[in-house]
């Protein structure tokens, strides 16, 4: 192969990428716009008879859109595995799984559950721009960072009044971030394999993976030791940290 027909390959192969990319936005664009009709029909309440209509919509696709999504899953694995393009069932998929979404959050927590779909496409699209621009590593860190400011949010808005529920869920954080940190050391030891599947690129760096399992895990820890005040400093660590992962993979962009 000539320099010339590698160019040609590189410039298809970035060009498939950026289409990818502005596919992934544009779906969090529509995303947030649906979101933002379900909270005008479902909390605002412009009808009192649509609103019910869709609160029972929402009842029946809670258990219906997960279905949905697995198939949907199942259908993107058999399509893999016959060599076949996944646009289609990916797309599909996506849209299922994003509707069960949205009809799970609002019907089980109300305006609450509404207030995290409003937040969850720019989270997404943030996340889709990381994905796609940066190293794999900083993505798997981005989403665990992500999760801690999260819980650290959650902790500071809603511990006064459900307490269990958020230790638990603070111990299930926990629990993830051990895992992470367990499935790194096994990644670093196969060259970024589970078994016949490639989660990382070959020669990847897993030390800032476990740093910030490691940053993420005290940060919880600590906000549950010492209260609502040292949680809300806590929020900036993390986002420091998450700043500071975007400079470090940055230059090593260039």
């Amino acid at each position: 192969m000539t320099e010339k027909e590698k160019r040609i390959q590189r410039r298809k192969a970035e060009d498939a990428v950026f289409n990818r990319m502005l596919l992934c936005l544009l779906g969090a664009v529509i995303a947030e716009v649906v979101v933002l009709i379900v909270k005008r029909i479902y909390l605002d309440v412009v009808s009192v008879a649509l609103a019910n209509a869709l609160y029972h919509v929402f009842g029946v696709f809670q258990f219906l859109g997960l279905a949905l999504t697995v198939a949907g899953i199942v259908w993107c694995v058999l399509w893999k595995k016959n060599g076949k393009k996944l646009t289609l069932p990916v797309v599909c998929t996506a849209i299922v799984g994003t509707l069960w979404v949205i009809a799970l959050l609002t019907y089980q927590l109300n305006a609450f559950g509404v207030r995290v779909l409003m937040a969850l496409p720019a989270i997404v699209a943030v996340l889709m721009l990381i994905y796609f621009l940066y190293q794999r590593a900083f993505f798997v860190n981005a989403i665990l960072t992500g999760g801690g400011l999260a819980a650290l949010w959650l902790y500071r808005r809603y511990y006064m009044n459900h307490p269990t529920a958020i230790t638990v869920c603070f111990v299930l954080g926990l629990i993830v971030l051990v895992l992470a940190a367990l499935l790194a050391w096994k990644l670093r030891q196969t060259g970024g394999k589970l078994g016949k599947i490639r989660l990382m690129p070959e020669g990847s760096d897993y030390v800032i993976c476990w740093l910030t399992c490691a940053v993420v895990a005290v940060a919880m820890i600590l906000a549950l030791l010492l209260g609502v005040t040292v949680a809300y400093y806590l929020l900036f660590v993390l986002v420091a940290w998450l700043f500071c992962q975007a400079v470090f993979f940055t230059v090593k962009l260039m």
